[in-house]
């Protein structure tokens, strides 16, 4: 009976030396298509998961269209991911540019940048009004590398020039400190923008996995004067 008990061991321990470890998924549901006077891009988890090359990994989780009663400005229909260089040689299973802003969180819908010091940016398509935004290394948390440390947030209104330090660009917030590894929010006073960019100075391969873009009032409602005279419980919701 022994030798009959040592067998069973022996086989359990090579069950589970052999079956690959499970990640356990968010799970976060899908947003509404629209808010208000907002449509966002779709999110087809189907065709993410089926294009993801995860190796082993969480896959695609959705990005909230929605926060706090606000709409995600990167999420918006014709919202457009810009960045200065991509890490090469992967996309597009992981790392493209066009992961910035497609709705989805984790490392095989993220973007990693080539040569630092380097930037990825935002276009929303119009003048908003922004006072934070969010953004993740892996939100996942399975990788612990590629982590922004040195990096600045820049809007600009009228040109989205390559050079960071253009005067169209106007610097709003400088992060030099802790490395950004879960997804993690950052506040402003409200400021005007159409293009958003994160500017990124130390070496390490930085990796986001996407950018979110949210305002305190009705974003859009920006007036010539930069007043801002509609709010929120001004908007009615479809």
């Amino acid at each position: 009976m022994k030798w009959i008990q040592y067998w069973w061991i022996v086989i359990m321990i090579a069950v589970l030396i052999s079956t690959p470890a499970v990640f356990a998924a968010h799970e976060e549901d899908k947003g509404p298509e629209k808010f208000g006077r907002y449509e966002f891009k779709e999110q087809d988890i189907a065709a993410a998961t089926d294009e993801c090359d995860a190796g082993g990994a969480a896959g695609p989780e959705f990005v909230p269209t929605v926060r706090d009663n606000e709409p995600n400005l990167a999420l918006l229909k014709d919202a457009k991911p810009e960045a200065s260089s991509q890490l090469e040689g992967w996309c597009p299973r992981r790392h493209c540019v066009e992961y910035l802003n497609d709705g989805f969180y984790n490392n095989c819908r993220s973007w990693i940048i080539g040569p630092i010091p380097g930037w990825a940016q935002i276009d929303m398509g119009d003048v908003a009004n922004v006072n934070r935004i969010y953004f993740a290394s892996d939100h996942a948390q399975n990788f612990q590398d590629r982590k922004a440390v040195d990096f600045d947030i820049l809007v600009a209104t009228t040109k989205a020039d390559p050079d960071s330090e253009a005067n169209t660009w106007t610097k709003i917030y400088t992060h030099k400190g802790d490395p950004i590894s879960e997804t993690t929010e950052f506040t402003f006073k409200d400021v005007e923008a159409r293009w958003l960019r994160l500017h990124i100075r130390a070496d390490g391969g930085a990796r986001v996995d996407e950018i979110e873009i949210y305002g305190g009032r009705d974003p859009m409602a920006v007036e010539p004067d930069a007043k801002l005279t509609t709010t929120w419980a001004e908007i009615k919701t479809e």
